[in-house]
């Protein structure tokens, strides 16, 4: 049964709502450039099947380091709850910190903006405060600024708007 909710994986125990940063995976944390081609066939099979081969974007990794131990991180992406597992092996390969993990339902089609604000909404409703985020598509940053959250803008190279 189709669920328009994002999916949400803990890494280890629930934490305890409090100030909260919203990351993307895709051209924020994961260099996903060796897979866009896929997109230019329209195989988004193929492309999420790659995710574990992506290399790390080093920078935007050690930032995630620099948050206070209060502040929850939450991987907000795009990416579609049946590369959940490859997505938490490449997390914990790459020995990224994260508190949870936040994917489109199986059979979302919405687009990003709208799945990344379900999310936010989803969030708040638990009682977790967002307070910055980082992304690399203007379109999710115009979203996050409707919603009352600074965005960080990582250029990628991946979105028209680039």
């Amino acid at each position: 049964m189709f669920r328009e909710d994002p999916v949400w994986t803990w890494n280890g125990e629930p934490r305890t709502p409090g100030p909260t940063v919203c990351v993307d995976i895709d051209g924020v944390l994961a260099d996903a450039s060796h897979r866009q081609f896929f997109l230019d066939y329209h195989d988004w099979d193929s492309f999420f099947m790659a995710v574990g081969d992506d290399p790390v974007l080093e920078p935007q990794a050690a930032a995630l380091g620099l948050f206070d131990a209060d502040h929850v991180i939450a991987l907000v992406t795009s990416r579609p709850q049946w590369v959940s597992d490859l997505t938490a092996q490449w997390l914990l390969r790459h020995r990224l910190r994260w508190d949870i993990l936040i994917m489109r339902s199986n059979g979302d089609y919405r687009r990003a903006p709208q799945v990344k604000t379900a999310a936010v909404v989803q969030l708040r409703t638990a009682g977790f405060d967002p307070v910055l985020a980082f992304d690399d598509d203007a379109r999710n940053v115009a979203a996050y600024d409707r919603l009352g959250i600074p965005c960080v803008y990582i250029h990628s190279g991946y979105h028209p708007a680039d």
